[in-house]
């Protein structure tokens, strides 16, 4: 399901700090309808990196959210974004990353790199904070 976006939101993003304020406010509005449940969105971009949509690609349990890549890059080919970023929440509000969270983004990284549709990061967020995997390094082991 694609997000409806503002202007205002239809940003060019640099970093995990221009799309966290976003993703919060969306994970705000889904809250009401789903809170408890993981979100995952992939947010799609072009080539100056301004965000092209936001979709929900699964709503799932408290710990959990099922998502199958061809689903999660349906929209990138479509919309032909030529980078995404993964997001998704955890309703309890610890961003760390877990070893499932790790592994679905090597899998994306190599979907991705097979699209020719570049993962370029992954959020964990709350309504507090957020995790970037750019930002803490682990991109860098992949």
């Amino acid at each position: 399901m694609e997000v409806k976006l503002s202007k205002q939101q239809k940003v060019t993003v640099n970093s995990a700090e221009d799309i966290y304020p976003i993703m919060r406010q969306i994970l705000r509005r889904e809250n009401k309808i789903g809170q408890g449940q993981e979100h995952f969105w992939m947010v799609g971009l072009n080539q100056a990196n301004k965000i092209l949509y936001i979709e929900l690609v699964a709503l799932g349990s408290a710990n959990m959210a099922a998502i199958n890549p061809r689903e999660a890059f349906r929209m990138a080919i479509y919309k032909l974004a030529v980078r995404v970023i993964m997001v998704h929440n955890h309703p309890g509000g610890k961003v760390k990353p877990s070893y499932e969270d790790q592994d679905l983004t090597d899998h994306f990284i190599q979907a991705g790199k097979f699209l020719k549709v570049e993962v370029i990061d992954h959020l964990i967020i709350s309504e507090e904070t957020y995790h970037s995997f750019v930002d803490s390094g682990i991109f860098k082991k992949r």
